[in-house]
């Protein structure tokens, strides 16, 4: 079972189609508006959040085919979300901004097909020890406060809420 990948165009961080890359679904033996319709459908998922990179693994054999969409690094997400260009600049001394819990929980969600989480509470916790490397707090708390409440069940609700996006 031969896979094969096929980068999708981005401009701007938007699905772009272009004229090279509806050859390229075509020698693949794949329909280019079912394809771009496809994208268009994974791309909302991400609203909000800048996209890196795009990319189609066709199974050559069935045609069928995946909508791969990766996202920046948790980093580079959290300081879009703070409005800022760098970290901080004395990393465990330095507060540089406050974020509330659900967006915590909205970029463990579309973070996790790339992570190697086995829950999306494990995943809110990758984002949470990201938030305590770069000096963000969440809620007005220590990140590493966050997380031992997260342990303890505090934010089973909003959580379990947001599993329901994944479910899909």
């Amino acid at each position: 079972m031969a896979k094969r990948i096929i980068n999708v165009p981005l401009q701007g961080g938007r699905f772009a189609p272009n004229p090279q890359f509806q050859d390229a679904l075509k020698n693949a033996g794949l329909d280019p508006n079912a394809v771009s319709q496809k994208v268009q459908e994974a791309v909302k998922r991400y609203a909000g959040f800048p996209i890196s990179k795009i990319e189609l693994e066709v199974d050559e054999a069935t045609k069928d085919f995946a909508v791969l969409v990766k996202l920046p690094p948790i980093g580079d997400l959290l300081l879009k979300l703070l409005g800022k260009d760098t970290g901080p600049h004395d990393a465990g001394k330095e507060t540089i901004g406050d974020l509330p819990m659900e967006k915590i929980v909205q970029i463990a969600v579309a973070k996790y097909p790339e992570l190697k989480s086995r829950s999306l509470k494990s995943a809110v916790k990758q984002v949470l020890s990201t938030c305590k490397a770069m000096g963000i707090t969440v809620g007005g708390k220590p990140a590493a406060e966050v997380m031992k409440e997260v342990d303890g069940g505090a934010y089973d609700d909003i959580i379990k809420k947001a599993e329901e996006q994944l479910a899909p």
